[in-house]
């Protein structure tokens, strides 16, 4: 249930491209609406380039704990540069929002490593549909909650509220190790269940 939750936190990443950034950009920014649909273009090549080579070496559950932890730390860095654009020129602003969706998606890629690897490496053999099960609703409820939660700290209070919603996502990943620790100690014994 610990790394659930860590897990849906994190998952609130899955509406900044889709839902932050285009009203950042509309409504926040000098760069043009086009950059909107472009954005996504960035993140959808990379995420085809990329995610085996980011998702090479997260076999384990301490693999995917130290994953988490880096992701955090990409989207504050990916957010820090989406909210640096709303003072910029328009061609400038483009070009920092791209260097900040890249960031971004290497963030993505390193949570979705993560995440699945979390998802069947602490759940017990006997018991991986319940677990999956808990951990889907995280996911539901990280996508329930992630439009009015961005909505309020990036749109409403602008570059600081990306810096916080940033900074949330590093103190996830950064506790994410030690969450993942525990869960592998106090994991249900195989032999127990049977």
């Amino acid at each position: 249930m610990a790394v659930t939750a860590l897990d849906a936190i994190m998952g609130i990443h899955g509406q900044v491209l889709v839902f932050a950034l285009p009203v950042w950009i509309i409504s926040q920014t000098h760069a043009p609406r086009w950059f909107v649909g472009a954005a996504v273009l960035v993140n959808t090549a990379l995420v085809a380039a990329l995610q085996v080579r980011a998702s090479r070496g997260i076999d384990t559950s301490s693999a995917a704990g130290r994953a988490m932890r880096r992701s955090g730390m990409a989207f504050l860095i990916g957010m820090a540069l989406i909210a640096a654009t709303s003072t910029m020129p328009g061609w400038l602003a483009v070009t920092v929002m791209t260097l900040g969706v890249a960031a971004h998606t290497v963030g993505e890629l390193w949570h979705a490593a993560g995440s699945l690897e979390l998802q069947f490496q602490l759940a017990p053999p006997h018991a991986q549909g319940q677990y999956t099960g808990i951990f889907g609703l995280g996911t539901g409820l990280a996508n329930v909650a992630a439009p009015s939660m961005l909505g309020l700290l990036c749109i409403a209070w602008g570059a600081p509220g990306w810096l916080l919603m940033g900074g949330i996502f590093v103190a996830v990943g950064l506790a994410a190790p030690a969450v993942v620790r525990w869960g592998e100690r106090t994991r249900p014994d195989p032999a127990e269940a049977v």
